[in-house]
């Protein structure tokens, strides 16, 4: 009997195991996600040469070289950008071809063989990028399988769940020829599995928390515009990996996005490493109404172009020539207002038409930004323009009326603004109404007919993040 409490209890324990990253381990990835890829390449190829029959530090490698390739197609300029991109890539693909054949049939146990399906998942990421469909969903299958056989031989390895979580999700997002094939080879998604499998490794993993922190960023983010999600995945990666500069900047473009200045002043004044971007910089203080500011640091983004966010370049000549005429410098506004793309152009010839209504809607900028006291900022309101004769700009006033009371958490006021454009022919103004609209009905509980309304709108609409998003307000309201 005794022999047989033992046996169970040394099984438990087996089945039970955590893998607990070595100090090598430890040192490979914080250098990998605070973007020190020198050292973590260097660090990983001296553990492979001692132990070059062990997946496990090809696998750190490949890591490194999919976070490096980032940095370095940022870096190409724009007329390099697409053959840069692709050589690029393609280098990281016959990496991972020559790990995967070098492995492909080996006998792994189960940490190998986590590892091992983890570089089926980044050659498949990297298929993707290179367009080769049929190959990235048939190593995404066997990512898959090695996966789920690590899972099965251990429920508790928690970072075994990335890759099911990635696939999954993903699978869930393909449309067209992507989708197509991917249904010829018997490979399906669901967003709400995968999203709680990612969740499993970023809150239980040993292994993955970057990558799987990193991959939540990009889903809530990018691909669902749901920045309350988000942010507090931000914080607690950047919290861990202080000089990621990628997610430090995007971290801070998420916050001005939802008016928290206190934060990204904060960030600003402690940055004594330098790692907030120009761009970032132009974009806090224009929105705070300091044009002096805000032209130079938006010079010196579009003097830097290659070190800045995709588009920061195009946004801060914007912010270079709005604000220089905000001021009446009128040989900026001539140096940088050739150089802006279509829809800047159209913005500022719309500034300039309705020279009144737009310095007004400046000044509500300003006011949310500086976060000013309700009775100060509807003190300014009542000052407003009647918008009769500039329609274009009223959508603009709804939206940022409604942003003041959601920052605020007056959801019932900023319900009614935002309504206001659910009408709109502005595209970009009603899809910003809508999200914030999805945001109140899923913190707060309305009528069901308001939700379903706001279902059906997004329905005739051609908008992945927000048609994703319109499931959890469907799933709360039994839609």
């Amino acid at each position: 009997m005794k022999y047989f409490l033992f046996v169970l209890l040394f099984s438990f324990v087996l089945h039970a195991q955590v893998v607990v990253p070595t100090t090598i381990d430890e040192q490979i990835i914080s250098y990998t996600f605070n973007e020190n890829f020198g050292q973590a390449i260097k660090l990983s190829q001296e553990q492979i040469n001692k132990t070059p029959n062990s997946p496990k530090y090809y696998y750190y490698m490949i890591n490194v070289k999919i976070l490096e390739y980032y940095q370095k197609v940022a870096e190409l300029s724009q007329e390099k950008r697409d053959e840069g991109r692709k050589t690029l890539n393609g280098e990281i693909i016959k990496y991972c071809e020559g790990v995967v054949d070098k492995f492909e049939d080996a006998s792994l146990n189960t940490e190998n063989k986590f590892y091992f399906s983890t570089i089926y998942g980044y050659l498949a990421r990297v298929y993707g990028v290179d367009g080769s469909w049929w190959s990235a969903f048939r190593a995404g299958l066997k990512a898959k399988r090695f996966s789920e056989e690590v899972i099965k031989a251990n429920p508790n390895f928690y970072d075994a769940y990335l890759v099911v979580g990635m696939l999954n999700y993903y699978a869930d997002r393909m449309s067209g020829i992507t989708s197509f094939i991917a249904g010829a080879l018997g490979f399906s998604g669901d967003r709400e599995k995968g999203l709680a499998q990612l969740r499993l490794a970023y809150e239980k993993g040993s292994l993955t928390f970057g990558l799987a922190a990193q991959t939540l960023i990009e889903v809530y983010s990018n691909l669902e515009d749901n920045e309350t999600a988000a942010i507090p995945i931000y914080e607690s990666f950047l919290k861990k990996y202080p000089t990621n500069q990628r997610t430090l900047n995007a971290y801070c473009l998420e916050l001005l996005s939802v008016w928290d200045f206190k934060k990204v002043e904060s960030i600003i004044k402690s940055d004594k490493e330098n790692l907030v971007s120009e761009f970032v910089r132009a974009r806090f203080y224009d929105m705070r109404g300091e044009s002096d500011l805000a032209i130079k640091f938006a010079e010196a983004a579009i003097a830097d172009e290659k070190h800045q966010p995709r588009g920061a370049a195009n946004s801060s000549r914007y912010i270079a020539v709005y604000n220089a005429w905000l001021k009446g410098d009128i040989a900026r506004v001539k140096k940088y207002s050739p150089e802006l793309n279509q829809r800047s152009l159209e913005n500022f010839n719309l500034a300039k038409k309705y020279e009144r209504e737009s310095k007004w809607l400046h000044g509500l900028t300003i006011q949310i930004a500086q976060g000013k006291s309700l009775p100060e900022f509807e003190e300014y309101a009542k000052t407003a323009p009647t918008f009769v004769n500039a329609k274009e700009l009223s959508d603009q006033f709804n939206y940022l009326m409604g942003s003041y009371y959601y920052k605020n958490s007056s959801y019932d006021k900023a319900e009614t603004w935002f309504r206001k454009s659910l009408s709109s022919i502005n595209e970009r103004e009603k899809n910003a109404a809508i999200k914030h609209l999805l945001e109140i009905y899923l913190r707060s509980t309305v009528d069901k007919s308001k939700a379903k309304y706001l279902v059906d709108i997004i329905d005739e609409l051609d908008n992945n993040r927000l048609s994703y998003r319109a499931r959890d307000l469907e799933k709360k309201y039994n839609l």
